[in-house]
């Protein structure tokens, strides 16, 4: 990477370490995945994975030195960088969106139907949530599908399928913590469980917000890194 490219990341650290402080005192909004996906798409997945690191290791000095939090961040964000870095390179097939569409909207029916084992305090609360993910993943689907069947629109397509991506990684983001955490303070089988029911209600809001929030800003905030960046649009998905 050149000078510019390391002042832009380095700036960008700071960013989403502002982003995570001013939003973290509001329950379950969740910003750093849209602004790091976008950041990563433009600026592909070096870039994005440094950054990654850096903010994994950094946000440390507001948040404090937690190592399971430590472990988490840096495992998943890189994984993440890479991941959308190489999104934005690459071609996405249509029937790989259309079919994580098409599981997120089915298993939130389910688990919005069944219920999951949270505090009854959370239970209505979870199941709205869910019910919100399903209803705007069975539109985002819809949409998506027309503009395939019209052939027309490939920044739509594109929207469905970073969107879908997104939810997903937010809610693999919780499963991580719910796997590290426990096997790194040694829970018991009864501690652990009951650690992942309680990160239920958290993982149910932050999806929704990821959801909301790169249907919204991807347009906007990757044509902001893109030409910051000076990289090309992805040309087809």
């Amino acid at each position: 990477m050149n000078g510019r490219r390391i002042a832009l990341c380095a700036v960008f650290v700071a960013l989403l370490i502002s982003v995570q402080y001013v939003f973290g005192f509001v329950p379950g909004v969740e910003l750093v995945t849209v602004f790091l996906l976008c950041f990563c798409y433009a600026a592909g997945p070096f870039a994005g994975m440094v950054t990654a690191t850096a903010f994994s290791l950094l946000r440390c000095l507001v948040f404090g030195f937690a190592p399971n939090v430590i472990i988490l961040y840096l495992v998943y964000y890189n994984l993440f960088a890479l991941l959308f870095g190489l999104t934005g390179k690459k071609t996405a097939p249509p029937f790989l969106c259309i079919g994580m569409l098409a599981v997120i909207a089915g298993l939130s029916a389910y688990f919005a139907a069944a219920g999951l084992p949270v505090s009854i305090l959370y239970k209505t609360r979870v199941s709205v949530l869910l019910w919100i993910v399903f209803a705007v993943s069975v539109a985002v689907l819809a949409v998506y599908v027309a503009l395939l069947l019209a052939d027309k629109s490939r920044k739509g397509r594109e929207l469905a399928f970073i969107t879908a991506l997104a939810v997903v990684c937010t809610v693999l983001f919780t499963l991580a913590d719910d796997l590290i955490t426990p096997l790194f303070y040694g829970y018991s089988a009864d501690a652990a469980a009951a650690y992942f029911a309680a990160s239920l209600y958290t993982m149910a809001a932050q999806s929704v917000c990821t959801l909301i929030s790169v249907l919204l800003l991807f347009g906007p905030l990757s044509a902001i890194f893109i030409r910051a960046f000076g990289t090309p649009v992805n040309k087809k998905v």
